[in-house]
């Protein structure tokens, strides 16, 4: 062989060795996002009882939908009733701090990059979103909604469960990263459920409406998020998390991702008609 010939041979095994190398480390990297994904899956799972919990305490005292076991009801109420205003619930703190920090764990994960949304959402889906709300009323602190008692005024039960709501809160408030990223995290589940339409129609359009005023806000909180873990190299993966987001809002453009007002008042007609007489 001439040494032009030899040359472009070891050009072409190195090319050879080096796409070797990228679909071996594309491999290890697949799997260990499916790896990390069962871990998540795992403490889920784990966590249940906790997330009963945090549904309990970000409802009202008597609110009849739950997640929790009535026994377990039963014990959570009993637990409020023996509460004291002078010493923290221990109880309550725990189960916060397990739920909220494997979000806020998660979540940063998925600023990172080391796993993907689309990966984690069939492990929380819209079993955590339905219930989102009560989580929400922690993280936000906005409770007032729940404070309607009528004219007799809250009884000794409905006091004790909103001193301790918003002995919760002033927790979350005291841990903002975990505070902040939990609500990412949930922001990025609603962006794949609507992207996938996985909610009644009724329920993404009163949440594209609140998003009209509220989208930007959470576009930059997540770029920020994303840069302040990442740095400013990060900033690709920045803009891209945050366009994602724009899939639980309305649509700007035909050309552009959202959701399109004409679909959704049409889905929102054929479920009312399918499901309301039911």
């Amino acid at each position: 062989m001439t040494d032009a010939e030899l040359t472009a041979l070891a050009t072409i095994l190195l090319v050879a060795v080096g796409a070797a190398q990228v679909i071996i480390l594309s491999g290890q990297r697949q799997q260990q996002r499916l790896d990390w994904a069962e871990t998540y899956r795992r403490r889920w799972t784990e966590l249940q009882g906790d997330w009963g919990t945090i549904v309990f305490l970000g409802r009202r005292a008597k609110d009849y939908y739950q997640i929790a076991h009535h026994n377990k009801l039963k014990e959570l109420r009993v637990a409020l009733l023996s509460t004291d205003d002078d010493v923290a619930s221990s109880w309550a703190h725990a189960s916060v701090r397990n739920v909220c920090g494997m979000l806020s764990d998660l979540c940063s994960r998925v600023l990172q990059g080391h796993i993907k949304v689309e990966e984690i959402y069939p492990i929380f889906g819209t079993e955590l979103l339905r219930q989102g709300a009560p989580l929400r009323t922690l993280l936000d602190g906005r409770s007032e909604h729940l404070r309607c008692y009528g004219s007799l005024g809250p009884t000794d039960q409905e006091m004790k469960h909103d001193h301790l709501r918003s002995e919760i809160t002033t927790w979350l408030v005291c841990h903002d990263g975990i505070r902040r990223r939990c609500l990412m995290m949930i922001d990025l589940l609603w962006a794949e459920a609507a992207r996938l339409e996985d909610l009644p129609p009724y329920e993404l359009i009163m949440a594209a409406d609140a998003k009209s005023s509220s989208g930007h806000l959470n576009r930059a909180r997540i770029s920020d998020e994303v840069q302040r873990l990442g740095g400013w190299g990060s900033w690709r993966r920045s803009r891209l998390l945050a366009k994602f987001l724009r899939h639980a809002e309305w649509r700007q453009f035909p050309w552009t991702r959202g959701l399109s007002k004409k679909k959704m008042n049409k889905l929102s007609e054929e479920w009312t008609q399918r499901y309301v007489k039911i």
